[in-house]
């Protein structure tokens, strides 16, 4: 072995296969590693291509929706949990994530990260946000109701309600993932003003 060369752990499911290197996937170390937005991103686009999918023929709204909603969940966890952790940064504040799939707290230490670090974001995409956040809460407070049929105690989920209708999931997605993404890019853009800033002091 190739001295520096690190040997990456594989098993029959989870390997590279050379001969459909379109397909390999670089996770860890071997490209990253990966941080929570980027986390972040890859539910937001499993959820846009879930979107896409629904209506073609062979595919069940019903089951669908699940894994849409679910991904959706996720990607917003993922983003407000990232939020925190890299606008602490920019204020010097020790504010950590709570390590739960709440959304509420988190997303209130965001709200009050994004006011201190006077981040210019539009008061309507943080209202948005916010009701997202809300919405999410009153149906799936803990990150299983779209996981699971049935609580541990076997209670059904979701028996109070009858239908989500997956344009108006898709139409306020759309809203939300364009602007999380130029979040994320300002909030990167302060971050390397203020490394660049301390390089040159």
């Amino acid at each position: 072995m190739a001295k520096g060369f690190r040997r990456f752990k594989h098993n029959d499911l989870f390997r590279p296969d050379f001969d459909r290197i379109d397909f390999n996937a670089c996770v860890g170390d071997n490209g990253g590693p990966y941080d929570l937005y980027d986390y972040a991103h890859g539910y937001f686009d499993a959820t846009r291509l879930l979107l896409k999918s629904v209506g073609k023929s062979g595919l069940v709204n019903d089951l669908l929706v699940y894994p849409i909603c679910l991904n959706f969940r996720h990607a917003i966890e993922l983003f407000i949990k990232y939020l925190i952790t890299d606008l602490a940064k920019l204020t010097g504040s020790s504010a950590k994530f709570h390590k739960s799939h709440s959304l509420d707290a988190n997303w209130s230490t965001a709200m009050n990260l994004i006011r201190r670090t006077k981040l210019d974001v539009d008061a309507d995409e943080i209202a948005l946000m916010t009701r997202v956040v809300s919405d999410i809460m009153e149906v799936d407070p803990n990150g299983m109701i779209f996981r699971y049929p049935e609580s541990i105690k076997g209670d059904q989920h979701l028996k109070d309600w009858a239908i989500v209708n997956l344009a108006v999931v898709g139409d306020m997605f759309a809203v939300l993932s364009k602007f999380v993404e130029d979040w994320h890019f300002k909030i990167e853009g302060r971050i390397e003003a203020v490394i660049d800033a301390e390089a040159i002091a």
